[in-house]
């Protein structure tokens, strides 16, 4: 039997900035890549993605191993390198990057930029990808999955990695 949530949780649920007004929070949550892999396997149906799996590695370093329908050519299996870039900042720079620093073949920069709209309009609503970086808009990939309420909430988003951990550096605030 389910518990009702009590009025003060529903506001937290509903209107997070009005319910922790005054926190400024900063912390580190390190994701396993067990954990990581996990909830990349609970990806929403319909995307072109078969497989996913994420290798955070030392040195800010992720091996991404992906499998994925591409336009024209159908299944597509490569490993990539990606670094990740600097911090996410709200309002002024809202876009999470990772570099590709290897695996493309050598064919496979011209054709992404081929059929990039192809490739975009089959992706979540905020991630952008192209032949040299992974790049996801927060606030639009937040509000496409129905947490909008929390964007105002982060203040700093930055990404690491070290081995078997990827490393979510994160400031919460709430005026």
């Amino acid at each position: 039997m389910a518990v009702p949530a009590s009025p003060t949780l529903q506001t937290l649920l509903r209107e997070p900035a009005a319910a922790l007004a005054g926190t400024d929070l900063s912390l580190t949550l390190p994701l396993t890549r067990a954990l990581l892999n996990e909830v990349l396997a609970a990806r929403p149906a319909g995307t072109p993605i078969r497989e996913l799996y994420v290798d955070p590695e030392a040195n800010n370093r992720c091996r991404v191993h992906l499998a994925a329908d591409a336009p024209v050519i159908g299944t597509v299996s490569r490993q990539l390198m990606l670094v990740p870039g600097a911090a996410v900042t709200f309002p002024d720079q809202p876009w999470l990057r990772f570099d590709i620093e290897s695996g493309l073949k050598f064919l496979d920069k011209p054709l992404i930029n081929l059929v990039q709209g192809q490739i975009e309009s089959r992706l979540p609503r905020g991630v952008d990808v192209s032949s040299d970086y992974v790049r996801i808009h927060m606030p639009a990939l937040l509000t496409h999955l129905g947490y909008q309420q929390l964007v105002p909430l982060i203040h700093q988003l930055r990404i690491s990695s070290e081995a078997n951990r990827l490393l979510l550096h994160l400031h919460l605030k709430a005026n």
